[in-house]
């Protein structure tokens, strides 16, 4: 082999060989975020529900139940209101 084809060789494959580390790098520190995200999110899984949980949750849902029950009374009062008095209530 003559110097022009290992100057031309050496050429070529040295940015193959610094592209190939860094893609072998890149994947290896991928691979890492990977794994401390997924053990970051099974401790936060294991964590019990949300402040907002449990007895507070339960709370909100029948002072819920409360405002619906009285908005359809509301409801019924207005279209009595409508019917009595002959309106066109939209």
């Amino acid at each position: 082999m003559n110097k022009d084809v290992a100057l031309k060789v050496a050429l070529w494959a040295i940015p193959v060989l610094f592209g190939m580390g860094a893609l072998y790098q890149t994947v290896l520190g991928s691979s890492a975020d990977v794994v401390e995200v997924q053990s970051e999110l099974d401790s936060h899984e294991a964590l019990e529900s949300h402040p907002v949980g449990g007895a507070k949750m339960e709370i909100i849902l029948t002072e819920q139940r409360t405002i619906r029950d009285e908005q359809k009374i509301q409801g019924q009062n207005l279209a009595a209101i409508c019917s009595a008095t002959g309106a066109s209530c939209k």
